[in-house]
């Protein structure tokens, strides 16, 4: 079990959520590999600087153009009515197509955290930017847990993230 700490802090209500609770986690596999660094599943990004979109499409081995095309094509999965913005309504359906448990359904909040101009509806650019913010989000997070900086998060790695946070776990 993972027992989070009363003063944990979260990155939204979601993770709140889970931090209230205790999760069971599933056995791990043991690794049979002599050298967790070579797994061949790691995309080191070499990139000097602040971090920026140019990180994250390396990391995620997209180009801009194929990014583009993701994150318009979720945008147009949330607006199925093709209004060209999105409501209340169409966050909450579209949460439900992603098969996401009710709990952590917060359109209320997405809604209003995307809604720059406060017209109770977000347009392409306002979820555009919204995305852009997460995932450079994301990656900084990433990086944080990635100590050794070779673009994988080995399970020491996540491990020591998650005590120095405050969370523990009980097998």
């Amino acid at each position: 079990m993972i027992q989070y700490p009363a003063h944990a802090a979260g990155a939204g209500n979601a993770v709140e959520h889970h931090r209230r609770h205790h999760v069971n986690l599933p056995k791990m596999e043991t690794d049979t590999n002599p050298n967790p660094n070579q797994t061949g599943c790691c995309n080191p990004v070499k990139k000097p600087g602040p971090v920026s979109l140019d990180h994250v499409l390396l990391a995620l081995r997209e180009t801009k153009e194929e990014r583009d095309v993701r994150i318009r094509s979720l945008f147009s999965f949330f607006d199925a009515a093709n209004l060209g913005y999105l409501d209340y309504a169409q966050i909450e359906a579209g949460l439900s197509g992603l098969q996401i448990p009710a709990e952590y359904k917060y359109a209320k909040d997405l809604l209003k955290v995307c809604d720059a101009n406060r017209d109770g509806r977000v347009d392409y650019q306002e979820f555009r930017r919204y995305m852009d913010d997460k995932e450079m989000e994301l990656y900084r997070i990433f990086q944080a847990i990635d100590v050794e900086h070779n673009g994988c998060i080995l399970p020491e790695e996540l491990w020591d993230a998650l005590v120095k946070d405050g969370i523990y776990f009980n097998f």
